[in-house]
């Protein structure tokens, strides 16, 4: 980021800060390159000699998280950020880590941070549309993602975002080309996705989660775990199933409620039409039936 300064350079003229600055640059190259055990022995090397460098330990941290040791990752930024609180790499990993880690209050406070001190960066931008996109806010995440756009055309982190609420909100629309194309460039991102169908999933958004995970199972055909996947939010949203939707919506509540419902029905009708009751009973002995019998054979007809 051309805005954001250089955290591992220290003060002009001190060749010890210059040759931290320089371990630094070498430890980014090799993780860029994602060969993380030659950088983890080149950090240990650096940081006997230079443990307080906010640079290294950075890096150090970016190769935790590459192998996925989280908790090792934050607290090495939690160092950093006691070093230097205004970090910004720090802090942008850190929003990284807590975004990963579902903990959205958290990453949502770091984000905001960033953009305070630099309202101008376009990737803080777009990393907030994640956030939002994780939060199934989708109208502000599309608002983020267009103001990250205004400032860089070419953000990947912003396109993605775009391109992802297009599928969610309009599906079946041909975003879908632009959605291959940038999974394509960047695999990390099905991930990311998979993650918002499940968030869509468990707010009982079915109908969005499957329109997203049929666009991702176009991408992975091969996928058995996304098959699967579709197959149940295919038989969740399937029209024969309309008469169960505040089960299905809510649960047991939902349930509960519905059944309550029916016993007041009931007995508000032996008052005033008691010839209807016999009907109002085979029906719901009926429903009851439906809603036993019916969900299971439907999956079974989608799975084959």
């Amino acid at each position: 980021m051309n805005e954001i300064p250089d955290p591992g350079a220290g003060p002009a003229g001190r060749p010890e800060a210059m040759t931290a600055h320089q371990l630094t640059e070498q430890a980014r190259a090799l993780l860029d390159r994602r060969r993380v055990q030659q950088a983890r022995a080149l950090l240990a090397r650096a940081l006997k000699e230079y443990p307080d460098s906010t640079g290294l330990l950075v890096e150090a941290a970016r190769a935790d998280l590459i192998d996925g040791a989280n908790d090792e990752a934050r607290d090495t930024l939690q160092r950093v950020l006691s070093l230097d609180p205004d970090h910004p790499d720090a802090r942008w990993f850190l929003f990284n880590l807590e975004l990963g880690s579902d903990r959205l209050e958290q990453a949502e406070a770091l984000v905001l941070g960033l953009l305070r001190d630099w309202p101008e960066s376009a990737q803080f931008y777009a990393g907030y549309a994640r956030l939002m996109l994780r939060a199934l806010m989708f109208p502000k995440a599309r608002a983020l993602a267009l103001e990250a756009l205004r400032r860089d055309p070419d953000s990947d982190d912003a396109l993605r975002a775009s391109a992802l609420c297009d599928i969610v909100e309009r599906p079946g629309a041909n975003d879908s080309v632009a959605l291959a194309r940038l999974v394509a460039s960047n695999p990390d991102d099905m991930y990311t996705m998979r993650l918002v169908v499940a968030a869509l999933a468990n707010a009982s958004r079915d109908r969005e989660a499957h329109a997203l995970a049929r666009e991702l199972l176009r991408l992975q055909p091969d996928d058995p775990g996304l098959l699967e996947l579709v197959r149940a939010l295919r038989a969740q949203t399937h029209w024969s199933l309309l008469p169960l939707w505040p089960m299905l919506r809510w649960g047991w509540y939902g349930s509960i409620a519905m059944w309550i419902a029916a016993l007041a029905l009931l007995q508000t009708l032996r008052q005033v039409a008691p010839g209807a009751v016999g009907w109002v009973t085979l029906f719901l002995v009926v429903y009851i039936a439906y809603s036993w019998v019916w969900p299971p054979l439907l999956r079974r007809w989608i799975n084959r």
